[in-house]
């Protein structure tokens, strides 16, 4: 985040302060997003391992095998998976929530930083009208200063 010089013109040092806690507020939108995001790479990484798991356990009951397997183990390896398979789904309405909130954060920061970016715009046009301003005044004094000098030789001239 560019920190802003300090400003010259009034009511650019006024906003300032506000300019800050706008500045601030879109960190902490910014962190914010960034944490959904991971715990949405994390989330998602626990429904892989939660497939995978399934997997697993789907082939060792497909899998041919040399010995016999028993109707209770096939009962509870089926069990077991319908609830694999229930956790999968809760998990994938898990990320679908997660992946809202993620949305709605990254609109959110991007309000914060077109709040920041505009109070930002706003101090350097202040600025540049208070340097306009300044720059008008000193060519002001200087052509003044011109004035009186060529009428202080007319003056010293005709004496």
């Amino acid at each position: 985040m560019n920190e802003l010089p300090q400003p010259r013109h009034p009511r650019g040092k006024r906003l300032l302060p506000v300019y800050r806690q706008a500045q601030q507020q879109q960190q902490q939108a910014l962190a914010d997003w960034g944490q959904l995001q991971q715990k949405l790479l994390e989330e998602e990484e626990q429904r892989q391992q939660l497939l995978e798991y399934a997997d697993d356990y789907r082939r060792q009951i497909t899998a041919p095998s040399t010995g016999l397997i028993q109707a209770a183990t096939i009962h509870n390896t089926l069990g077991f998976l319908a609830q694999v398979e229930q956790a999968v789904q809760g998990q994938a309405q898990q990320i679908n929530l997660l992946k809202a909130r993620i949305e709605r954060a990254r609109e959110v920061y991007l309000t914060k930083r077109g709040k920041t970016d505009g109070l930002q715009r706003l101090i350097d046009k202040l600025d540049r009208e208070w340097e306009e301003q300044q720059q008008k005044a000193e060519q002001r004094q200087a052509d003044e200063w011109a004035n009186r000098a060529a009428f202080q030789r007319l003056q010293q001239g005709n004496s």
